[in-house]
């Protein structure tokens, strides 16, 4: 923009847009707007987080699950509502956004069941100092800062926030520029039965930014590695502890015995639900010679079926074009799929399963998060298992077969944080599961009692077990201390035999 001063053309930023429009990927319409929310308004939020935290941090974790539960209940009774939002804003199917409620209504029952027992003192041995008692506790960081995504808006930030609540935190929610109206109704839903515990700044990355630079005591963020670097290394400049999870390319192994059918069936429905727009979809289909033409026509059968909804991400079907014209152009087949549907909508992409995919395409490295399965042959188990491994990332996968041998080896050689037998992604549906990935798919774990000690800081204490045992640091403190060489004596007795 530029404007006249004194007969002189200059140059002005144009001021920095007030609000963000939230629109439906099925027609573009607008579903909402919410402000963008800056520094001042950021910091302000965690200041509100931080005041009330203070009265739920010294609430007991029994007292802190009666109270988590009383929110599941508000969730349930609002999911309908929920789900209306969810399904506007992503585009995703009506039954898909009901579904995502439902795995977050479980998944904050879970923990509130968990809370008391997960968080009590646990005590430990007291080896060699047997006059001490030994005790581990959970103490909240205070607030924690959640960055999440626009693919499933209410889920995933419903990890982060199940085990940070659930542990004594408050929280402020930053969710996705995408999906704003689903973090908004979020916290408005949890705040509903009768505590603050979630805060939402709402904005594009700036306001991650800032929430980052907010003194936050903890940061779990959901996305991709390029921005968990940006995090990463705002994180570092205050020393702020991070837990990530960020994405996947998941393998289903296809070993000799497996049943065919059972494991395309299941590659397509992990593969196409949300348009393939998941963490822990599968990606790659790694078959041997003997299923390979029976996986491959049902694959094609099936999404040739399945009903989908639409890609969210603005520019997305970009990518997955040329995901797919690499793959075609160094010899890959195009089995079912490949093309965009306007006829539904100006952002449909069709189901779509690729033949002959090798190590040396995109589709087989990166995530491509969309409705594109790749079948990559494989000569046996042992090459499969390489080829699994071959990516950055490592969040989950599943292996079919009956052999109990080749799966448990299957399941020991794989670099995932999770795996599912004769099933996909089931890892990510039991709640007591931990949940995280390994390598580029991020590190800390969400979900159980592992999610709950994701979000304490482990105090260790010391106790004498009797009244009068004497400090046994005083006696570092004696005018004469004892002959070093019957300490070392007593060290070879005590611990220098077999």
């Amino acid at each position: 923009m530029a404007q006249m001063t004194d007969g002189v053309t200059v140059a002005v930023d144009p001021a920095p847009p007030a609000e963000i429009a939230s629109l439906n990927p099925r027609d573009g319409t607008v579903v909402g707007r919410v402000p963008i929310h800056g520094p001042a308004e950021v910091a302000a939020a965690v200041g509100r987080a931080r005041a009330a935290q203070v009265g739920w941090g010294r609430l007991t974790p029994r007292e802190r699950g009666v109270h988590l539960r009383r929110v599941r209940v508000q969730l349930a009774r609002q999911a309908e509502q929920l789900a209306e939002v969810i399904a506007a804003e992503t585009g995703k199917l009506p039954f898909e956004a009901v579904a995502e409620v439902a795995s977050a209504v479980m998944l904050l029952s879970h923990t509130a069941a968990r809370t008391h027992r997960a968080l009590a003192p646990r005590r430990v041995g007291s080896y060699p100092l047997f006059v001490k008692r030994a005790e581990v506790r959970y103490e909240p960081f205070g607030v924690v800062g959640v960055i999440s995504p626009w693919n499933y808006p209410a889920f995933v930030p419903m990890q982060a926030l199940s085990g940070a609540l659930g542990a004594g935190n408050t929280a402020v929610l930053k969710p996705s520029e995408l999906t704003p109206l689903t973090g908004v109704l979020l916290a408005e839903i949890v705040n509903a039965a009768g505590v603050p515990l979630v805060e939402v700044v709402t904005g594009a990355g700036p306001t991650g930014a800032a929430l980052c630079a907010a003194g936050v005591d903890k940061i779990a963020f959901t996305g991709s590695p390029t921005t968990a670097r940006k995090i990463l290394r705002a994180a570092a400049d205050t020393l702020t502890p991070t837990v990530m999870e960020l994405g996947g390319k998941d393998a289903m192994i296809v070993c000799p015995d497996a049943d065919p059918i059972a494991a395309a069936r299941t590659a397509a429905g992990a593969c196409f639900a949300n348009a393939g727009q998941t963490c822990v979809a599968i990606e790659r289909v790694l078959v041997t010679p003997e299923h390979h033409r029976a996986v491959r026509d049902e694959l094609v059968d099936r999404a040739g079926r399945v009903s989908i909804g639409a890609i969210t991400q603005p520019g997305h079907l970009e990518v997955i074009e040329h995901r797919l014209a690499d793959a075609v152009s160094k010899g890959a087949v195009v089995v079912a799929g490949g093309h965009r549907r306007p006829d539904r909508g100006p952002n449909y992409f069709e189901p779509t399963v690729v033949d002959g995919v090798t190590l040396e395409m995109d589709l087989a490295l990166y995530e491509t998060f969309g409705p594109v399965l790749a079948i990559m042959p494989v000569a046996d188990v042992d090459e499969a298992i390489q080829v699994a491994n071959s990516t950055d990332f490592g969040l989950s996968g599943c292996v079919f077969g009956r052999d109990s041998a080749v799966v448990e080896r299957v399941l020991a050689e794989v670099r995932t944080g999770g795996l599912s037998v004769n099933d996909a992604a089931t890892t990510v549906a039991l709640p007591a599961l931990p949940f995280g990935g390994v390598r580029h798919s991020g590190f800390g774990r969400l979900h159980g009692d592992a999610g709950l000690h994701e979000f304490s800081v482990t105090k260790s204490v010391a106790t004498n077990r009797l009244r009068r045992t004497q400090p046994l640091a005083a006696l570092l403190a004696r005018p004469s201390t004892p002959s070093p060489a019957l300490l070392a004596k007593a060290v070879r007795l005590l611990w220098g035999r077999k």
